[in-house]
């Protein structure tokens, strides 16, 4: 009977220690086992991601031109309706254009022009006539003498984001005024709005008149608009000293200018308030 209790006892011990040893040495293998599986897991779902978006200036130009294409067509029908009147100068829209950074401006516009000296030539151009690029109108049949004497009233008027009168006003509500003071033309508000006014005109075939657009900030194609003068120079409201005129030869807006438009008759016809 002592000899099956000790075997018993011994029986016991030898599993107790085949227990010990297998939790010991065979259960880390099986955890690293499984932290191992879950690693590969892991490193897969990684790669499975989606890649991050990156900017696609094609794409996003289709996307731009959509939202003109709508805006316009809103603007027009409320034009039709009677909807949109002369206090739209003074009460801004909800969509304004960023304009310029500041920061770039500095640095990359390295064409400056002598504003005193730009507003002394044309004042005398005007008084004496002589100057062939102020007589006779536009293309639309709109004035030149009358835009270039508007412009002049307004150089020097502070910039300001959204604002519309003498006390600041911004890029697009700058180009809409003129255009209003001179012929009582009331183009839509925003300088993206405007891009989709008159006809398409290449760099190289530019007249005084016409609006110039630049892609001035990243995430917005159509930012800045101004009125192009001759010379290579145009009038706009910049965001650093307010209306100006700058020269499309400068670093700055040379390598931002994205296109021009040159007003109608048809335009005239469309956007004249008499």
């Amino acid at each position: 009977m002592k000899i099956k209790k000790n075997q018993v006892k011994t029986q016991f011990v030898f599993l107790l220690l085949f227990s010990l040893f297998f939790s010991f040495f065979i259960s880390p293998q099986d955890t690293f086992a499984k932290t191992y599986k879950t690693k590969k897991v892991s490193k897969h779902y990684k790669k499975s991601k989606k890649p991050r978006r990156s900017y696609n200036p094609e794409k996003t130009k289709q996307e731009a031109l959509q939202i003109l294409n709508s805006s316009n067509a809103n603007y027009l029908v409320r034009l039709a309706n009677g909807e949109i009147d002369e206090s739209d100068l003074i009460i801004d829209s909800l969509i304004v254009d960023p304009g310029e950074d500041p920061i770039e401006l500095e640095y990359e516009d390295d064409k400056p022009v002598d504003l005193d000296v730009f507003r002394t030539m044309y004042i005398s151009y005007l008084e004496s006539g002589d100057y062939d690029e102020i007589g006779g109108t536009l293309s639309s049949g709109i004035s030149k003498r009358k835009i270039m004497e508007v412009i002049l009233n307004w150089l020097g008027t502070p910039y300001y984001f959204g604002g519309t009168t003498n006390r600041g006003i911004d890029c697009s509500a700058f180009t809409r005024q003129i255009f209003y003071s001179s012929a009582k033309v009331l183009l839509p508000r925003t300088a993206r709005e405007q891009y989709q006014v008159g006809i398409p005109v290449k760099r190289e075939k530019l007249e005084f008149g016409d609006l110039v657009f630049f892609h001035t900030r990243r995430h917005t194609y159509i930012s800045h608009v101004g009125i192009y003068l001759g010379d290579n120079l145009f009038a706009h409201s910049s965001s650093r000293f307010g209306v100006t005129v700058s020269s499309l030869e400068s670093k700055y807006y040379s390598s931002r200018f994205i296109g021009a438009r040159r007003l109608t008759q048809r335009d005239l016809a469309i956007f004249g308030r008499d």
